[in-house]
Order: structure tokens, then sequence, then C-alpha cells
């Protein structure tokens, strides 16, 4: 029996991407789907795929072993990640998703993206 591959997520430090590039916004269009979350509203994030939250801000946290709550970040509109699965390339900061919540600090939007569509949009600008 195999076991199955734990999914991660990875923040895309400082790509601020409609800031950088704000003709993505109708790039995009076909193959974004979005995620609409209401005030704390937990996303549920699926793996692989890039993530780009549109509108809004949201809370990362990670649940550490010993029961206390980590907050590793707020995201702002524009923030990018990816979820991978453990067989697949992941970055050397990423997290374990079981581990991991993000909370809606607010009405929020979340775009779901192909997996590695963030990748040939930011190019050199890829910093986790």
């Amino acid at each position: 029996m195999t076991a199955r591959p734990i999914p991660t997520l990875s923040l895309i430090r400082d790509a601020r991407l409609f800031m950088r590039r704000p003709n993505l916004l109708e790039d995009l269009q076909g193959v974004r789907r979005p995620l609409l979350l209401a005030p704390s509203q937990l996303a549920e994030l699926d793996a692989p795929a890039d993530w780009v939250l549109r509108l809004g801000r949201m809370r990362m946290s990670e649940f550490l072993t010993d029961g206390r709550e980590l907050c590793r970040a707020v995201l702002q509109a524009g923030s990018c990640m990816t979820t991978r699965l453990e067989n697949e390339a992941d970055p050397p900061h990423s997290l374990d998703m079981s581990r991991t919540v993000l909370m809606a600090l607010g009405d929020a939007e979340l775009w779901r993206l192909p997996p590695g569509t963030l990748d040939d949009i930011l190019g050199g600008l890829h910093v986790r």
C-alpha cells in the first residue's frame, strides 16, 4: 500500500502581481476560477494549483505539533501562492497543508489557476 502524497503550500513573496502587471486581470480571464470568501471563512485549497488573492486580505496560519497557532502571514490583494503534492518539486519553505489554514479577513476573492501558470507569469520574480 502506497502512502498518499502530502499537499504543501508555498507563498510567493513580493509578487504583488496586479501592481506589477495590471493587464493580467484580462489575460487570466479564461483560466481563472474565482473562489468568493465571506468574512472569517476558511479557504479550502486543492493541489496542485496556483493561487492569487484578487481582492481582500487573508491570514495564513500554521498549527504547530504542540497545538500552538503561528500566524505566518497576512496576505493582501495580489499575493500569490502555490499548492503542490509532496512528490513534486517543493520549494524549501513549503508548509504542510494539513496544518495550514487560510482565513478571510473580510470579504475576499481568491483565484485558482492551473499549476505552473505563475511560473510563466512571474518568471524571474518567482521568489519564495
